[in-house]
Parts: C-alpha cells; structure tokens; sequence
C-alpha cells in the first residue's frame, strides 16, 4: 500500500488562501495552553471531568447494547463492563482528587514502559542516522516516569493539567510554524 502524499502544488492556494486559520488556531492553542499551565490544578480537575463524562457516556452505551444481546453469549461480561465504565465516570465527579492520583499513577507506569521500549528500540537500531535521538528521548521519557513516581501522589494534583498545558502549547507553535511555511512557500 503506497502512502498518501498530497501535491502540494496543487493543495497550496488553497492552504495560501486559509493560512490565516492556522494562525488562529495556533494562537487559540497557545492561550490555552498558557492558561492550563497557569491553573494545572484547574486543568487538572476540568480532564478529569471531560474523561469522566466520556466514561460515563461510553458505561451507559456499553450497558445498553449487553441488553441488546441477549443470548448471544458474554451479555453478563459486556453489561458489567458497561457498569464499571459508568462507576469511573460517577468517581470521577466525585472523587476527581482520588481519580487524578489513579490517572497519574497510571501515566507514570505507560512513562516508564515506553522510556524503556524507546531504549530497548534505539540499542537495537544503532544503525539509523541520528539513532541517539531515540536513545535520548526514551532515557527522558524514563526519567520523567520516574520522577512522576517519586512525587505521587502529590503531584497528581498538577501533572495532568501539566501535560494539557504543554500539550495545547506545542500544537499551538505547531500550527503557527505550519501557517508560516504556507505563507513564505513558493509555487
């Protein structure tokens, strides 16, 4: 299967033309990225109700279709399921503290299991050019899984919104870096 590879040279007036878009997408991501890392807490909080609602919403359509099923077989298994999902969305409004800590908890472990995938693959392609790039950011992501660990579970208050606010700002740069090359390329 060949990889999609648009023309450019015919997809650039018409990036040329909404290039603008691209820079208010950018800025908007910036601001609100500023803004998750100013209030972590707050940005913290607000995910934990945003990926409560998804599972609460997710509990309730998986609950339904075990009901849908009956006698198909693992209608118990899929309605249990269904119910957990839901418990976990309710926790995470009530106990959007306690969810955080479980959350980054979870982070830090996926941190520290792809720290050490990223090394295991970097040793193992020592012959890629740059092949040390890939050995530097897995020790990072090690370390920063560490870290995370270290500092659980107060830091669990903050991480969260941490990631979103650095997440939004590097779409955001991403996106204005994108608009400027639209901008200054030639046809």
């Amino acid at each position: 299967m060949k990889p999609f590879t648009p023309d450019m040279n015919s997809l650039l007036p018409k990036l040329r033309n909404n290039c603008s878009w691209f820079f208010a997408v950018g800025i908007t991501l910036l601001i609100l990225g500023f803004l998750a890392l100013s209030y972590q807490f707050l940005a913290t909080v607000f995910s934990i109700y945003f990926i409560g609602t998804l599972l609460f919403i997710a509990g309730i359509v998986q609950a339904l279709h075990s009901f849908k099923l009956k006698g198909v077989g693992q209608t118990a298994l899929w309605a249990v399921m269904g119910v957990l999902y839901i418990i976990a969305g309710i926790l995470s409004f009530t106990q959007p503290v306690a969810v955080s800590a479980a959350f980054t908890l979870i982070i830090s472990f996926l941190l520290i299991v792809s720290g050490i995938t990223q090394i295991i693959n970097a040793l193992h392609n020592r012959g890629f050019p740059k092949w040390g790039w890939w050995l530097f950011s897995g020790v990072i992501t090690l370390i920063l899984g560490f870290m995370i660990i270290m500092g659980w579970p107060t830091n669990s208050l903050w991480v969260l919104g941490m990631f979103v606010g650095i997440d939004l700002m590097f779409q955001g740069w991403a996106y204005i870096a994108v608009g400027l090359a639209i901008k200054s390329a030639k046809q």
